[in-house]
């Protein structure tokens, strides 16, 4: 399966930063992020995950999470023949990516930050939906419905919501695997948070998310040393901390996080 990438090098390198993007979205989405890292001496390395955006395969569909680890193998890869120190950055979906990720896999990293992680959704399903979910899985598995975002829960800025709304590569449909496959890597990071890595860690959460449980993004966070993290919720903040009023706040604070741990 090709795996779409995009690489944004800078000379003279502070170190390096992979990012793993949300549900349904897609890279392009980060290239306002990607530019300020760059201002800021960090070459940047991202891309489309399996079934988003420009890469291949059946489009809001997976048969296991797992997949989604091939395409951070690959930028991974890249990122290590760069300067260190090397940090991995999730929003949403892809923060628990991330997570479950660094909980299995153990990589070598020098940070990591979660923005929003999807560790629980705001919603929940009734449970009469969640038992026809679950058999659906077995027998219409790549059957998609509407994953249920709307264009102005992500944002407050009206024309972050235009454009996502208008956007064709936003995927609005998901397959029920898909679903039940996210339902499953929620629940492992939680039981398994015991087995995450002892690796600074900044967890910056939207305290008004539409999207991601705040409640459950802290409580997750609780578990982790002290040692190892740094908690922050922006109170006001919608899903998309990197598409809000605060952004440029939000990204100064990611930055000075980043060069405090490693004097970099």
């Amino acid at each position: 399966m090709r795996i779409y990438r995009e690489m944004w090098p800078v000379e003279n390198e502070r170190g390096c930063i992979v990012i793993v993007h949300g549900a349904g979205e897609y890279f392009v989405r980060y290239h306002w992020l990607a530019n300020k890292l760059n201002e800021a001496g960090y070459s940047v390395i991202g891309g489309d995950l399996p079934g988003l955006g420009r890469s291949e395969g059946r489009k809001g569909h997976i048969g296991r999470f797992e997949e989604y680890y091939a395409a951070l193998d690959e930028w991974l890869m890249e990122a290590r023949r760069r300067q260190r120190p090397l940090f991995l950055l999730g929003h949403s979906m892809g923060g628990l990516i991330v997570t479950r990720y660094v909980e299995t896999a153990q990589p070598d990293v020098d940070g990591i930050i979660l923005s929003s992680p999807c560790l629980g959704l705001s919603r929940r399903i009734s449970p009469t939906l969640a038992g026809i979910a679950s058999i659906l899985n077995k027998v219409l598995p790549a059957l998609r419905l509407s994953a249920g975002i709307k264009a102005d829960e992500v944002s407050r800025d009206r024309d972050v919501t235009l454009n996502y709304a208008e956007d064709p590569y936003i995927t609005t449909k998901v397959s029920v695997r898909w679903y039940k496959e996210m339902e499953k890597a929620m629940r492992l990071a939680e039981e398994e948070a015991n087995r995450y890595p002892d690796v600074p860690t900044l967890v910056m959460q939207a305290g008004a998310d539409k999207i991601v449980n705040a409640a459950t993004t802290k409580a997750w966070a609780k578990k982790l040393p002290l040692s190892v993290k740094q908690y922050i919720e922006w109170s006001e903040c919608y899903h998309e901390i990197f598409n809000e009023p605060e952004k440029e706040e939000v990204v100064e604070t990611m930055i000075g996080w980043m060069r405090n741990i490693h004097y970099c």
